[in-house]
């Protein structure tokens, strides 16, 4: 895990300015401390940023280059099956000087070209510059689990691990992406290709950019597709024999992701899926494994807390077990500065407590973590899959059934979950059913909100435009599985995932995303995921052998936060302060409309936390990316304290 930059100028001959690439570089020490580099060739420029964890020598130094230094790259991520295609490297005469796998990618692209890409198991972006036939290879990994950044105009093109690195870049001028705004404020996050600044783009999962005689083009090198012939295969297996393919599936896969020179570690919420983690990294590595779990005083979620699962898993595993309380004061503290490392605003609050936990494991001596992110996109464990399923039968309900419950609940106004769900399982479409589970601001409200939204395409046709409906001939179930894989995981939580992890200096991996095991599991027929509107249903089979029934078969609880609570006691006054500023309003939302938002939800007439906390965090990310220049976590402006 590392952070990379760069700058090519293919339209003219400038060279690469040390000092801008410089800047560019150290803006993302956190990502990398352990080591620095830089290259700078004719009209080219790389930098780098190293967290130490295969070869933990000076021989992994980067940028890295082949024999004869004519190529060079800079990557971040890891390559699991580098030692595998190390040995067909050198079978072909490729001499390597490392045991580090970001020297494979060098002698790969030697041998295969740009094809080299299809040849990687894991997770990665990478800048690679070849000076014979002077281009630029920049790549992302099949799922987009690193983060991968360009600018690019008719002169140059920058990249990078983060945004604000680009933006370090003097040549690149900060706007606001009005459009991404009506995006975010509609799903809580910006998808590819917008981010929230504007000409600032993020590299499809699963392709690469490749900049070379004064003309870029982007193409695909890898798509997650239903395979007539394992759909046939597994089609004839029984539901045992499925589930052991998915146990040892998944096994391999963690097995793989265990490969470190520095400690290994867990995030365990004591749910499905991180549970599942631990314990096969326990049968692999055959010892106790340091595993983290973050939660809140019981007083501050009405009683509810995770703790207790995670404590049932964790002696199951005889795990070293380590837990971390957040208090309101702790996630005010870092709430400015978890938007300025994630370099967008953040539409839910998981990323803070996730921010701690990584902590606690980086202060106790652990640098990777793995955790869970994919299984419910894989496995259909939403809410809103199960509910896609029901909706078949919903629709069949006589209207004043529909009529009753609707006057019901109107009148749980503080529970905006169940409205959504029934609105979404009435409607007849699926395209505007899939729309409804992920709309978080309602147009009209929004266009009440957001002063410059004349103009603006529908977010969901502008997110999902490419996608969405002629290639998707699935049935419903896969078609939300495959766009949620494509857009709310990459751009929401890999995100939030990466950014919190290096935030610390930590990596963070996901053995659900590996590549093979993702195409194992997407071809498993629908009736295996939901059944009898259990969610993961063969999943959940998979795990019996490894886990207790009361932790596969608990309620989801997703990762709760009790910011709502907070909002209205806790963080009120603060909150408030931020939201009814003058000071600092850039203009984009009408204050009114915020006050009477927040009035309500203070009030208790609603639950406005979903749509108060994304207006708080773009007011942040604007103050610390528009109203003056942050270029280190130190100089992020505190909130009010809490009195």
């Amino acid at each position: 895990m590392c952070g990379l930059t760069g700058k090519y100028y293919y339209g003219s001959s400038k060279e690469v300015d040390p000092r801008t690439l410089e800047a560019m570089t150290n803006i993302m020490s956190h990502r990398g401390p352990d080591d620095h580099g830089f290259y700078r060739g004719k009209g080219v420029g790389l930098g780098h940023r190293r967290l130490s964890i295969l070869d933990l020598s000076s021989a992994g130094h980067q940028p890295m280059t082949n024999e004869d230094s004519t190529v060079w790259v800079v990557f971040n991520g890891e390559i699991y099956n580098y030692k595998e295609l190390r040995s067909e490297l050198q079978a072909k005469g490729h001499t390597f000087r490392s045991n580090c796998d970001t020297e494979v990618i060098v002698h790969a692209y030697e041998e295969y070209s740009l094809d080299c890409v299809k040849h990687f198991d894991g997770m990665f972006a990478f800048g690679l510059w070849d000076e014979k036939q002077q281009r630029l290879l920049l790549a992302r990994d099949h799922f987009g689990i690193k983060p991968f950044y360009y600018f690019l105009n008719h002169e140059f093109v920058s990249f990078a691990s983060e945004i604000k690195s680009i933006l370090a870049d003097p040549e690149v001028e900060r706007r606001v992406d009005v459009q991404a705004l009506s995006n975010f404020m509609t799903l809580h996050y910006v998808p590819a290709p917008r981010t929230m600044f504007e000409g600032v783009c993020k590299l499809y999962p699963g392709h690469i950019l490749v900049a070379e005689k004064g003309k870029t083009r982007i193409e695909r090198f890898w798509e997650l597709e239903k395979r007539e012939s394992l759909m046939r295969e597994l089609a004839g297996l029984s539901e045992k024999q499925l589930a052991d393919r998915v146990y040892e599936g998944l096994k391999y896969s963690v097995k793989q992701r265990l490969q470190s020179d520095v400690p290994v570690g867990t995030l365990l919420s004591g749910g499905l899926d991180s549970s599942a983690v631990l314990g096969l990294m326990t049968e692999c590595a055959d010892k106790p494994i340091s595993a983290f779990s973050v939660g809140y005083d019981p007083k501050a979620t009405d009683g509810f807390s995770e703790f207790p699962y995670a404590r049932i898993v964790a002696d199951r595993f005889k795990s070293d077990y380590h837990e971390v309380i957040v208090t309101p004061e702790m996630f005010l503290d870092f709430l400015p500065k978890a938007v300025w490392y994630q370099d967008e605003p953040i539409g839910e609050p998981a990323s803070v407590p996730l921010y701690y936990v990584c902590k606690r494991a980086k202060d106790v001596g652990v640098t990777v973590l793995l955790s869970g992110e994919g299984s419910d996109e894989l496995f259909a464990g939403y809410n809103r899959h199960r509910g896609e399923m029901m909706s078949r039968y919903y629709g069949m309900l006589p209207g004043p059934v529909h009529a009753g419950m609707e006057s019901l609940l109107k009148a749980l106004p503080r529970i905006p979950v169940l409205r959504k769900g029934h609105r979404a399982m009435g409607m007849r479409d699926f395209w505007a059913r899939y729309q409804s589970w992920h709309t978080v601001f309602p147009d009209a409200l929004k266009e009440q909100l957001v002063q410059q939204t004349a103009g603006l395409r529908d977010s969901f046709e502008d997110a999902f435009g490419h996608y969405q409906p002629s290639q998707l001939t699935l049935d419903n179930l896969d078609k939300i599985l495959w766009l949620d894989l494509k857009v709310w995981l990459p751009d929401d939580l890999l995100m939030k995932k990466d950014k919190m992890g290096m935030a610390t200096s930590l990596e963070a991996r996901v053995p659900f995303l590996d590549h093979t095991f993702a195409e194992l599991a997407y071809n498993i027929p629908s009736e295996f995921k939901v059944r009898r509107f259990n969610t993961k249903y063969i999943f959940k089979k998979a795990m019996e052998r490894l886990l207790p029934r009361e932790v596969i078969y608990r309620k989801k609880a997703g990762f709760p936060t009790p910011i709502s609570k907070w909002m209205a006691h806790d963080l009120r006054g603060p909150i408030t302060e931020i939201l009814t500023d003058s000071s600092h309003d850039h203009g984009f939302f009408d204050r009114n409309i915020v006050k009477r938002l927040l009035e309500e939800h203070v009030s208790g007439r609603e639950n406005h936390e979903r749509l108060l906390f994304p207006i708080l965090n773009f007011d942040l990310w604007y103050r610390s990316f528009f109203s003056h220049a942050v270029n280190h976590e130190s100089e992020v402006t505190p909130l009010p304290t809490i009195a």
